[in-house]
């Protein structure tokens, strides 16, 4: 069976249409940023465009000059590390908020280098903010799930993951002090957990959950 073969014309068509890969990180939501190892930036997506704005990190003349509590130096080591084909992770903190995240460096990938135009030597670095409020509460029902805790027992370890103390969770809910102790003593057997301050910390920490 003959197959056709596509035209010179419509593969011209074709890729005339498909997007470039910088349009493509353009529109992702993550902060993402292309460089050379010495800093100079070759491209920002709009997501990280924003995170500059917010003053989040630092450019001037076209070189990266902070990040969080990165400086230069901190930067260019890392760059340096990334165009070397050694990846990294490194936590990440902002003033004033204190809002805290980590920053992943690597060497862009040759294929997407080469249809952009950039320099082989090229490093992505992809930023990830923390998100506590959503980590806290997947986190919460992964042990409702995993534990088998009721409603309530729920309602109590979301209010003192929340920072309650035991009598104000008893007045947030309306029930005696004694019925919410209750539900805490339930909870640390269900999860294991040999004190109500470990159950708190598996709901806020990427640590493992009890089996």
């Amino acid at each position: 069976m003959l197959q056709a073969v596509p035209s010179e014309a419509s593969v011209r068509a074709a890729s005339a249409h498909t997007p470039q890969p910088h349009q493509v990180l353009g529109a992702l939501p993550q902060p993402l940023l292309v460089l050379l190892p010495d800093r100079r930036l070759l491209f920002m997506n709009t997501s990280a465009e924003h995170l500059l704005a917010d003053g989040l990190g630092q450019a001037r003349a076209g070189q990266l000059m902070g990040l969080g509590q990165l400086d230069a130096p901190h930067l260019d080591e890392l760059l340096k590390q990334a165009s070397a084909c050694t990846s990294s992770r490194t936590g990440l903190w902002f003033t004033p908020g204190l809002t805290t995240g980590w920053l992943h460096a690597a060497p862009l990938a040759p294929a997407i280098a080469q249809a952009s135009g950039w320099p082989p030597q090229s490093v992505l670095l992809s930023l990830h903010l923390d998100e506590p409020a959503l980590t806290q509460a997947a986190r919460i029902d992964a042990l409702t799930r995993q534990c088998r805790l009721s409603k309530a027992e729920r309602h109590v370890l979301m209010l003192l993951a929340d920072g309650e103390p035991v009598d104000a969770t008893s007045r947030h809910l309306g029930l005696c002090v004694s019925t919410v102790r209750s539900h805490v003593r339930n909870l640390l057997g269900k999860t294991q957990a040999p004190t109500l301050m470990q159950l708190l910390r598996w709901t806020g920490s990427a640590a493992s959950l009890p089996h």
